[in-house]
């Protein structure tokens, strides 16, 4: 983790907020961002992760998808604009619990639903790296969304902050918490996505080491969803597991309850999945 930090002055940082949120021309929020990020890049860390990670998709019946092609992000060609991505561009998109998987696509009861495992590296020397958008905010709110020792880790850069420089401290953390307020924002779709998409592209293409980013739901509060550029899935991660469930009942706070349809004995080299 970089535990050298840039920081905006706090009132140019305030001034900065509101420009940017009343601008939607796509040109004009990347040429803000561009200037925002040579200040922020947040934190990012490599690690190692001992439970699954999970993708759903709706299915139109209970027999569920056929090809793991299917679960993983589709071809470019076929990539319409996301949160986290631009037209054309694939990124993989998972959560770390499979409530915030199927309220992150709005599942409703009644639906049948295709849900993925996906085994990231166990080891953090061989595990992902990522950026953790929010997490500096989430620390220094006594909050720990991610490992303990990573959370120690960023509880003494904020002591260190605060001791050399308060100021500077208090701006890195609007940064940290503004940053996060971009990409989980609720009514992201109503202005189709157009910061926090431009903020993902221009981070990730801007750290080339980088695996992906860790950010807060948009669905589920608390909870923290991935992105994954697709090169570091085919290369870093597998799927373990398939599974068709029916959603008995959605209640707020990602917590549902299901009915297994099915599970998947594995998948062919060419990818089918054995029922």
């Amino acid at each position: 983790m970089d535990k050298k930090v840039k920081v905006i002055e706090l009132t140019s940082l305030d001034r900065f907020r509101n420009d940017l949120l009343n601008v939607l021309e796509p040109e004009k929020v990347e040429e803000l961002l561009k200037w925002y990020l040579n200040s922020y890049g947040g934190i990012n860390f490599k690690f190692g992760y001992n439970s699954p990670i999970f993708r759903a998709r709706k299915c139109l019946t209970e027999h569920g998808y056929n090809n793991i092609s299917e679960i993983y992000p589709p071809p470019s060609e076929k990539c319409t604009v996301g949160r986290m991505n631009e037209e054309g561009q694939a990124i993989f998109y998972g959560a770390f619990s499979p409530g915030t998987a199927l309220a992150e696509i709005n599942a409703k009861e009644g639906d049948y639903v295709h849900v993925a495992r996906f085994q990231l590296p166990e080891k953090s020397d061989a595990g992902i790296r990522c950026f953790a958008i929010g997490e500096v905010h989430n620390a220094y709110h006594g909050v720990n969304t991610i490992s303990l020792g990573m959370f120690n880790e960023i509880r003494d850069l904020i002591r260190r902050l605060g001791e050399d420089d308060i100021r500077g401290l208090l701006s890195y953390l609007y940064m940290d918490a503004f940053s996060a307020e971009l990409l989980n924002s609720i009514r992201a779709h109503e202005v189709n996505y157009v910061y926090s998409r431009i903020f993902c592209r221009l981070l990730l293409g801007k750290y080339k080491d980088v695996d992906g980013i860790i950010y807060p739901s948009a669905k589920v509060k608390g909870a923290s969803n991935i992105v994954l550029r697709s090169e570091s899935v085919e290369e870093k991660i597998q799927i373990v597991g398939n599974d068709v469930l029916k959603v008995k009942k959605m209640y707020p706070y990602g917590i549902v309850e299901l009915d297994l349809v099915k599970s998947a004995k594995g998948q062919t080299l060419n990818g089918d999945i054995v029922w």
